[in-house]
């Protein structure tokens, strides 16, 4: 038997297109989960961007809804002050001009209407409807969640007190009840609009916990993707498939010889 043959069939056998196709496959195969592996931590930044400009969309939410509030208790004040000064007037016995208060009354009006232009947020007024505005809502939108609230033009309650105040007479005890009531259908309606935002507040809080939660989710999966040895794993991926090809080189150069000694036996 030549030895040359046999050394030959085997280096035919380390370049055969078999052997090849599965050191291909293998390379193919690491640098997949490599692939694999950025993907993941694209996604986790990803969903982490996204998750913290919902929080801070939340928290934009939460501003707008607080400063109405107050801008609406402000203007309930108001309100209720002239209620009191009503109140007086119709409980005084004298005969003096009861209309002279109106003054006064409309002092608290202009208040309340200030009040209204300079309850604002980023410039944006809350409590006005502005004519160029093409939608009259104030709108939080995120990924997870969108909330919308129409936005209430409180001057208007102005004009209609002062326009009753101004055609009253005062001094009429029908027509003093009448802008009385009007004063407390005024307040009503704030109060109205204040617990509208005050809801809107309380969805977006729930919404920003989950959103939290999310975060606090997210990030200790994070961590436990760190506590892998990624290196480690690709080594030991690289030994076993090596180890793997070795094995098959072996058994098919046992049976190349095994070959071999059979044509010899039969020359």
């Amino acid at each position: 038997m030549d030895i040359n043959n046999v050394n030959s069939n085997i280096s035919t056998l380390n370049n055969s297109s078999d052997y090849q196709l599965n050191k291909t496959n293998d390379s193919s195969k690491i640098e997949n989960k490599s692939s694999f592996l950025n993907l993941t931590i694209n996604e986790y930044n990803q969903k982490r961007d996204e998750l913290s400009e919902s929080l801070q969309t939340f928290n934009e939410g939460l501003g707008v809804s607080s400063i109405a509030q107050k801008g609406l208790e402000k203007q309930i004040d108001y309100l209720k002050k002239i209620e009191t000064k009503l109140e007086n007037v119709e409980n005084k016995e004298s005969i003096e001009d009861k209309n002279i208060i109106k003054n006064d009354l409309n002092k608290e009006l202009l208040n309340f209407r200030e009040e209204a232009f300079s309850t604002q947020y980023n410039k944006e007024k809350l409590l006005v409807q502005d004519e160029y505005e093409e939608d009259f809502s104030i709108s939080i939108s995120t990924k997870e969640a969108y909330f919308s609230i129409d936005k209430p033009n409180t001057p208007e309650i102005a004009t209609r007190i002062a326009q009753e105040i101004s055609r009253n007479d005062l001094n009429n005890e029908q027509s003093l009840q009448f802008t009385k009531d009007q004063i407390s259908l005024g307040i009503k309606e704030l109060e109205g609009i204040k617990e509208s935002f005050n809801e809107l507040s309380n969805n977006l809080e729930s919404s920003a916990r989950e959103s939290i939660s999310e975060q606090i989710d997210l990030s200790k999966q994070n961590l436990k993707n760190k506590e892998i040895n990624f290196g480690q794993e690709m080594n030991d991926f690289s030994k076993t498939n090596v180890t793997a090809n070795m094995g098959y080189l072996a058994a098919s150069q046992a049976n190349i010889m095994q070959e071999q000694s059979v044509r010899l036996l039969s020359k």
